[in-house]
């Protein structure tokens, strides 16, 4: 076990509470090489249906042109590494609040960073998004952890019917002041600008929980355990820099029209699903990220569920 050296559960610069969690404040200093995980990745290329159960039940995106998703309740970023057994030594896992406004660029919160560039972060995944609400349940599991804990860089606030998780995949979303009538990033002068208030993004995919999650978690079953409610939060590129805060409306300027949200698809691989997506794109309707096109390929001959 390799020790880190930054203090356990300091409060971060926004403010959040020290974690309670006793799983989580053991894997700050832990790298997780004797932990045994029931399970490393969530949903496997080869196996069938990715590891989900291949037959969606009839439900549709509910989110239209120009509705807004929620609301963001906090901004998220590294707040310490902690070692880690993979091959990076070190995860950026652990995340904390950041009071103000915080810039954004294609990369992503530009104060944050990843470890394991080969699989987090990038243009694709400059962005990770939760629901508020999943990550108060997380944070009830775990037994007490703050904004940023489980990797996110954003939380978004819904109206408890339906949220981030259920937004198309490939769908365009404007982040910024509450009530503008323009979508971030629309004139000359604010596209590519980091000065700008909001950002324009792409909804590019969902997370996969893998065993870099787990060992940040300190839970062997975490894999599992954090997959089966089927609301893992999604990926974003950026289409137009800007700056984030707290507060900041979410709101769809466009979607593909094929229904498939990203809750949807993760909690079922469906091989209709996945010809539907790929017919959108290749209408030019959608843009699909390379990370999730190769599922996406992997599911369209097999049989349904």
């Amino acid at each position: 076990m390799r020790q880190a050296s930054t203090r356990i559960g300091a409060a971060p610069a926004g403010g959040g509470a020290p974690v309670a969690s006793p799983s989580v404040r053991a894997a700050m200093d832990d790298d997780g090489a004797g932990l045994v995980l029931t399970r490393e990745l969530a949903r496997v290329l080869g196996e069938p249906h990715a590891g989900a159960d291949g037959r969606h039940r009839g439900e549709p995106s509910p989110f239209g042109r120009g509705e807004a998703v929620g609301r963001v309740s906090a901004v998220c970023a590294v707040e310490r590494l902690r070692p880690d057994c993979g091959s990076p030594g070190v995860s950026a896992i652990h995340k904390a609040a950041i009071a103000g406004a915080v810039a954004v660029n294609s990369l992503g919160i530009v104060v944050d960073q990843q470890a394991d560039r080969a699989h987090h972060g990038g243009l694709d995944k400059a962005l990770y998004v939760m629901s508020g609400a999943e990550a108060r349940h997380w944070s009830r599991e775990l037994g007490g952890i703050g904004p940023g804990a489980l990797g996110e860089n954003m939380l978004i606030e819904d109206d408890g019917a339906a949220g981030i998780d259920d937004v198309e995949i490939g769908a365009v979303l404007s982040i910024g002041p509450p009530g503008r009538s323009d979508h971030p990033g629309r004139g000359a002068e604010d596209r590519g600008s980091p000065g700008s208030d909001g950002i324009l993004v792409r909804v590019t995919g969902v997370r996969n929980p893998c065993s870099t999650f787990a060992r940040g978690m300190g839970r062997a079953d975490w894999v599992e355990l954090f997959s089966a409610r089927d609301r893992v939060g999604v990926y974003l590129s950026v289409l137009a820099e800007g700056r984030v805060r707290a507060g900041d409306e979410v709101r769809v300027v466009s979607t593909a029209g094929h229904g498939v949200s990203c809750r949807r698809w993760f909690a079922h691989h469906d091989p209709r699903d996945a010809r539907a997506v790929l017919a959108a794109e290749a209408r030019g309707d959608c843009v699909i990220a390379d990370f999730t096109r190769k599922y996406l390929l992997a599911a369209v001959d097999e049989p349904v569920g």
